[in-house]
């Protein structure tokens, strides 16, 4: 109670000497003579005088920081520049840490398919947990593209070693009588519009027909890779036992994800639209790997 009794007297006293009027007086001070004189001065005006000191210091102040190169002297402040640059570092150290982790389970797969081994149930799930959806963000899209050009890469590294061996159709009787006996389904019903050709580089065969329509796998096996490029569409890989692997390119869509396990006939993508040099039709391209090398489906699978 005492501390508000105090405070109401100190009240009191400016509310009662409020307008009371003051006179300022700057004197010589040997002689005594009055130089400078402030009259009918208040406490009022000089609290208003304050407040508006106050606010111009502080709108000076503002414009200053906010106009001009000395507020890079304030402690902590960042600048547009280095707040752009730092923020397209970190996008890019993230998209690099994604590309990394998609090139590493691409690799992963890569050595799946060279050595012929199935993943378990339990690989395959946490495989797909990782990998991402097959309907892809146009972000996604370009990490993708990245991922095939390694894919190209493999495949341009495979054929070389396959011309070296003396072409992949030239493989012993045994290995051949191998994928004979796996019963392959066609991949796709349709017409088949380009054959074969490992000397210029077609590595497989192309089916077309309408567009979506269904594309089936060839055998028993796992969904190992799904990607999307410009020039391919949505491609799926499927390694099947006996290190065969069937690669289907140019859908619309895919009806698999990567670790899926799929049997022979099961539906796996829908034929794309990307039509053929000087044709039409929607076509699927096919190819079929074995034991790293590519082999003619039409020497082991009818097309319907």
């Amino acid at each position: 109670m005492g501390k508000f009794q105090k405070i109401k007297h100190i009240w009191n006293i400016i509310k009662s000497e409020w307008k009371t009027r003051y006179r300022i007086v700057f004197s010589n001070e040997q002689t005594h003579e009055q130089q400078w004189v402030i009259k009918r001065l208040t406490i009022q005006k000089m609290f208003v005088i304050g407040v508006i000191a106050a606010a111009i210091l502080i709108l000076l102040t503002t414009i200053l920081i906010a106009l001009t190169p000395l507020r890079m002297y304030i402690p902590g402040y960042t600048s547009k520049n280095d707040y752009k640059l730092y923020k397209q570092a970190v996008e890019h150290i993230d998209s690099l840490e994604q590309v990394i982790q998609y090139n590493q389970q691409y690799i992963d797969h890569f050595t799946t398919m060279l050595s012929g081994k199935v993943p378990t149930t339990e690989e395959m799930d946490e495989e797909a947990s990782k990998t991402p959806s097959v309907h892809a963000t146009a972000r996604d899209k370009d990490r993708m593209e990245a991922t095939e050009e390694l894919l190209e890469e493999s495949d341009m590294i495979l054929a070389r070693s396959d011309e070296n061996m003396g072409g992949g159709a030239g493989m012993p009787g045994i290995e051949q009588a191998k994928i004979t006996n796996l019963n392959l389904y066609p991949p796709a019903i349709g017409a088949v519009v380009r054959l074969f050709d490992a000397v210029k580089g077609h590595y497989g065969i192309d089916i077309a027909n309408n567009d979506r329509t269904t594309v089936t796998s060839v055998a028993d096996g796992v969904v190992i890779s799904t990607y999307f490029n410009m020039t391919d569409g949505y491609v799926i890989v499927v390694q099947h036992p006996g290190n065969l692997i069937s690669i289907y390119k140019r859908n619309a869509s895919l009806l698999k994800k990567t670790g899926a396990r799929v049997s022979a006939g099961t539906p796996i993508a829908l034929m794309g639209n990307t039509a053929l040099e000087g044709g039409k039709n929607s076509h699927l391209h096919f190819e079929l790997w074995y034991n790293g090398f590519p082999v003619n489906p039409l020497e082991y699978l009818v097309v319907e």
